[in-house]
């Protein structure tokens, strides 16, 4: 058989595990908002049976034999088809590592560990959660041991698999400026008092008006029901499965109204990436982010660098002001952009400001450094948590929701909430390089998000995985990674709005 044969065979393979995945998609977002509670066990039961059946297809010897036959033929195959056999080939090299029931296992306690994790914030036991969470971190261990690659502190494993060329040692050069430029600015700020008319604190948002605003706000920014949808849970996400459908989700608080709009333009963020790519990587290994700090870069430009910018600001409230005449009639412009820039030391990650969100990361990336280099146990998270958030934002969480189980991340695996913090700074550096040739200003005021969604589609989306995240931010920057951006903006734009002075 000739390698046009082979990958004609190869396409046709992925075809069949494009539909097992595509259910899986479809089960994964239902039992995240529609599905009923009685029955989400047997949802994910059947989410199993859907994976197992694509594992199985993909791990079988005539794919593995078609697979390896293409790789060593590479040099025969257009760039496109050889990028698709690279990306396969490393991915089911890693699967083979790891012994197919111990996969399984860990796929079905994923599972168990999220609906653990939801159920345990209700009453605060997390005791089944720490159970899972426990078999979890035992995984994770043996699973750097089965990749029987070389590194310099075990989590260094787990880091790369979510972001390409970073380890320990490069995260800690990065967070060591976090500590050293922003904790200190941080903690001088949450000292000083609100800039904003403080009636704001009190108000009340009406939950169906907020939805409207968010139709609106996802419109704005070429997020239609023409490509996706938005629904409710608790922890807002992002999934997708090709170019024409990606799916997200928010939360409403009618406390905190801008709570919804900043996370559904984060999410949106995530969504129009994926939408923004080629067609092509469709139903191909090469759809979805390079990496997920490129993933992150998206959802952070639009929720904090654009949606968070006095001239978006101004675009928002006279949306708001439209909706909430009552509740607006006494609050500026001036209010709501320092409102939505108010620098605190709460607890919750998710509702975190600019300056505070990197501290957030910060805490949980050295509470896992800590866990995979045996300095603690696992039932010592909390603690150890507690006493880095206090040490960092000077306050101590009073219960495991508040601390170190507010997130969910933890209930599928670790390495990830560095590329939040990682995100960041890739954003910054996009912002640097599209401010030479838009008037992103110009654009918010108006609420035209097309030409800005035009460049980053250009650079970034197009790509999907076909380009690496370090080779994204090279060739669309002109300059390999440099975090120097993302610090200077938090110090220019929060040294600015508080009026402080060196």
């Amino acid at each position: 058989m000739g390698v046009k044969e082979a990958f004609k065979k190869y396409k046709e393979t992925n075809e069949l595990v494009s539909k097992y995945n595509y259910a899986n998609f479809i089960l994964g977002f239902d039992v995240e908002t529609d599905c009923p509670e009685k029955d989400k066990e047997r949802s994910y039961e059947v989410q199993d049976f859907f994976r197992q059946k694509a594992l199985d297809i993909i791990l079988s010897k005539e794919t593995q034999d078609n697979l390896k036959y293409l790789y060593d033929n590479k040099e025969l195959l257009e760039e496109f088809e050889r990028k698709q056999i690279e990306e396969d080939y490393k991915e089911v090299l890693k699967l083979n590592k790891i012994p197919h029931d111990e996969l399984i296992k860990h796929m079905q306690n994923e599972n168990r560990a999220g609906l653990a994790w939801k159920r345990a914030r209700i009453n605060l036991d997390y005791s089944n959660f720490e159970k899972e969470l426990n078999e979890l971190i035992s995984y994770n261990f043996k699973y750097i041991d089965w990749m029987k690659k070389e590194y310099k502190h075990p989590l260094d494993i787990l880091l790369d698999d979510m972001e390409d060329g970073f380890n320990v040692a490069k995260y800690d050069e990065f967070f060591d400026l976090i500590k050293k430029d922003i904790v200190p600015l941080a903690k001088k700020i949450c000292s000083l008092p609100k800039l904003y008319n403080t009636k704001l604190d009190n108000m009340k948002f009406d939950k169906y008006k907020q939805m409207k605003i968010t139709e609106e706000i996802c419109a704005m920014m070429g997020y239609t029901n023409q490509n996706g949808c938005v629904r409710e849970t608790i922890h807002p996400f992002t999934n997708g499965i090709n170019s024409n459908d990606v799916r997200i989700t928010t939360a409403y608080d009618e406390s905190l109204f801008l709570s919804n709009i900043y996370s559904v333009m984060h999410e949106a963020g995530h969504a129009l990436y994926e939408l923004g790519q080629d067609p092509r990587l469709n139903e191909t290994s090469l759809f979805g982010g390079t990496s997920m700090g490129i993933h992150e870069s998206q959802s952070r430009f639009m929720e904090n660098y654009l949606g968070r910018s006095y001239a978006f600001t101004k675009k928002l409230y006279s949306i708001l002001k439209k909706e909430f005449p009552e509740e607006f009639s006494e609050i500026t412009v001036d209010d709501l952009y320092k409102y939505a820039n108010y620098v605190s030391n709460q607890f919750k990650r998710t509702e975190a400001d600019e300056l505070t969100y990197s501290i957030h990361i910060l805490i949980r990336y050295e509470v896992e450094k800590a866990l995979f280099n045996k300095e603690i146990t696992p039932e010592q998270i909390s603690d150890k948590f507690n006493d880095l958030f206090e040490e960092y934002l000077g306050v101590r969480p009073s219960n495991k929701l508040e601390g170190c189980f507010q997130d969910v991340h933890w209930s599928s695996g670790f390495g990830y909430f560095p590329t939040y913090a990682l995100g960041n700074a890739y954003a910054a550096m996009f912002y640097n390089k599209m401010k030479e040739t838009l008037d992103i200003d110009s654009l918010m005021e108006e609420g035209n998000f097309a030409p800005i969604n035009e460049w980053l589609d250009k650079n970034v989306h197009t790509f999907g995985k076909s380009k690496k995240n370090l080779e994204i931010i090279k060739d669309t920057c002109n300059e390999d990674f440099t975090p120097k951006y993302y610090i200077e903006y938090l110090k220019n734009k929060f040294e600015t709005i508080y009026n402080i002075k060196d």
